[in-house]
């Protein structure tokens, strides 16, 4: 429930894999030139495949992309989607932070 409110994923049930896949993208989010192998073998050595952590890393890159050339261009999201947004985002963490059905 602390995920939901503050919107923090690192609060969330999440399982080793997702955890681990999240502080990765993260770190590349938050300090692309702090990125090591290193980070990328942790990956490995948890069992994520090579097409997942490819996935994460243009993800995550698409991602900075469009909002640099937003935010550049001054473009303002519309509210809606703005809104639909926040409200996936809380979809999201609810799932992870309820107890999984036996």
């Amino acid at each position: 429930m602390a995920a939901l409110q503050r919107d923090d994923w690192s609060l969330a049930n999440l399982d080793e894999k997702d955890r681990a896949l999240l502080t990765f993208a993260r770190k590349l989010n938050d300090h692309p030139s702090e990125m090591r192998r290193e980070d990328i073998h942790q990956l490995r050595a948890i069992g994520l495949t090579e097409e997942s952590i490819f996935d994460a890393v243009v993800l995550v890159s698409y991602f900075n992309f469009i909002n640099r050339v937003a935010d550049g261009l001054g473009v303002v999201p519309e509210p809606e989607l703005q809104e639909s947004c926040e409200r996936h985002m809380r979809e999201v963490l609810s799932a992870r932070t309820s107890p999984r059905a036996a």
